[in-house]
């Protein structure tokens, strides 16, 4: 969903979920750090003198000095008396891999540009930071062996790391912990640090066993301009428990919940969510978390609540037949949303960038997709057969009814993969969406279920190895990274590796939320040749 987009949305709408940690009088028994964040954090830091240093090793080891700094800094300001948990990601699922892929490569493009039209220096290789690289074993070995038997020191009674090394990402790896260990986390305080938007849906799904759950990150700068109240630099929790019961309250018509269809609104509100975009589902033409977006699926929620109080799931299982009702609504609807995204994005397109400073020019860069629309323009909603100029150009297939078909089925799974993801852990490591942009809404709705059903089938597949993540998401200047293989892959599989892929930014406001054109890789093939 975007951080900033869904951040600021909260800062507007749930002004009193922000506690200043000064405030906060409760007794925090447990940290939880999604760590991979942090590693990035002290790479901004120290990165301004890379050119300082002799080799890499240097540099590197200065960088996990500063990534146990850094937690340090973080356990001192918390306090936790109980446990403190440090996760990294590991292996990912599948569906996370693509996205992964185009990070990397966006990375790459990105370099070269800034090299080319900015003349900056060189810079270490970020690309490094996935699980199975040299850098990623030091990491792992590094923090582990700077925090292991060291309780005492902390006044913790337990450390619990989690490296690269074993699967999973790290906010999942975090909240699995806490579904394996439901009766310690009942009355216990939990302050989980990360603020990304998948993670804060994980809190809310998870107050069902953990009542007390808090997020905790550095104040984004960002909110100076949306709460004047609020110090970029003071420390604030996010009260998960107070957002929860707003959400809940304002899901039931600010009408207090007195039956479980009112309680399991929290749960509606984060399958809504999932129409927003996110690691794994991209969000509909017509509906943006940075407009209105959110505003449109509260009000489609409303709509098919008017005549009964009906959820759209227990957290656990989709109720297709009233998701219909949803999805209804909102194809009816998606006309007039769609050329009001338009509108919007037509007078983003009118603005003037300057373009005098090396910053000026940075930014006009990071704003292409809304200067240069032609792919937009090409569909024009306010034209005929608009939606099959939207299949043609942005699936580079027809809109035939069996395509569309396989475009819904997909989307569909991947709601019901999602929910899973978040509420179980994953049912699926091989599952992925095929493509850069959803079904429409008016085509999805003709293949909606009328009645209850599973989407997909819970598979006990196992996660791809390390090796076979990097050789996957790994652009061709990165493969050296990968041991032994590296330099073989791109021989073998040169029709894996594009060199120079092209952008598709349709609908996105930045260029980082733009999509690559990259060649489809078959996993079983490269599993084979890699393992």
């Amino acid at each position: 969903m975007g951080v900033p987009s869904y951040f600021s949305y909260l800062i507007r709408n749930h002004k009193d979920m922000l506690i200043k940690l000064f405030n906060f009088k409760k007794e925090i028994n447990n940290l939880y750090f999604d760590s991979n964040s942090i590693v990035y954090d002290v790479l901004r830091m120290i990165s301004k003198d890379y050119e300082k240093y002799k080799n890499d090793e240097k540099f590197e080891e200065d960088l996990i000095s500063g990534v146990c700094k850094q937690l340090d800094a973080y356990i001192d300001e918390i306090k936790p008396n109980n446990q403190v948990y440090i996760a990294f990601d590991g292996v990912a699922p599948v569906a996370k891999l693509e996205q992964q892929r185009t990070r990397r490569y966006k990375s790459m493009i990105e370099k070269k540009i800034n090299n080319q039209l900015f003349g900056e220096k060189n810079e270490w290789n970020k690309t490094a930071i996935t699980p199975g690289t040299n850098f990623m074993e030091k990491l792992n070995n590094g923090v582990n062996n700077y925090y292991k038997g060291k309780e005492k020191s902390y006044n913790i009674n337990q450390f619990i790391f989690s490296g690269s090394d074993e699967p999973g990402e790290g906010e999942h790896k975090l909240f699995q912990h806490i579904r394996d260990n439901e009766s310690q986390h009942k009355k216990q305080v939990s302050v989980i640090y990360g603020l990304d938007a998948d993670l804060i849906m994980l809190c809310l799904n998870h107050l069902r066993i953990s009542k007390q759950i808090y997020l905790y990150r550095e104040t984004p700068e960002f909110v100076k301009s949306i709460n004047r109240d609020i110090n970029p630099n003071e420390s604030y929790l996010l009260d998960i428990p107070l957002l929860a019961q707003e959400i809940i309250l304002e899901m039931n018509n600010n009408k207090k919940p007195n039956t479980r269809v009112e309680t399991n609104k929290l749960y509606d509100y984060i399958f809504l969510c999932f129409f927003m975009g996110n690691d794994f589902l991209p969000h509909f033409p017509s509906m943006n978390i940075r407009t209105n977006g959110i505003s449109i699926m509260l009000e489609a929620y409303k709509h098919i609540n008017k005549n009964s109080s009906i959820n759209l799931t227990n957290g656990k299982k989709i109720y297709w037949k009233n998701v219909r009702k949803l999805v209804k609504f909102l194809a009816e609807n998606e006309h007039s949303n769609i050329l009001n995204e338009y509108k919007i994005r037509s007078k983003w397109e009118k603005r003037s960038f300057p373009s005098k400073t090396e910053e000026d020019k940075k930014n006009r860069y990071l704003c292409i997709p809304i200067k240069n629309r032609a792919i937009e323009k090409y569909i024009d909603p306010y034209k005929s057969m608009w939606q099959k100029r939207y299949y043609e150009i942005l699936f580079n297939n027809d809109d035939s009814n069996y395509f569309k078909k396989q475009v819904s089925l997909n989307y569909m799974e991947g709601l019901e993969w999602v929910m899973n993801y978040y509420t179980t852990g994953c049912i699926d490591w091989r599952w992925t969406y095929k493509y850069n942009y959803p079904p429409l809404l008016n085509d999805l709705i003709r293949f909606v279920p009328s009645f209850d059903t599973k989407m997909i089938k819970d598979n006990e597949n196992k996660s791809v190895s390390r090796k076979v993540q990097l050789s996957y998401v790994l652009p061709p200047e990165s493969l050296s990274l990968i041991p032994d293989i590296g330099n073989k892959l791109q021989t073998k599989f040169p029709h894996f590796y594009e060199e120079s892929p092209d952008m598709v930014w349709a609908y996105c406001k930045y260029i980082w939320e733009s999509h690559l054109v990259l060649p489809h890789i078959e996993l079983e093939e490269l599993e084979e040749f890699v393992n």
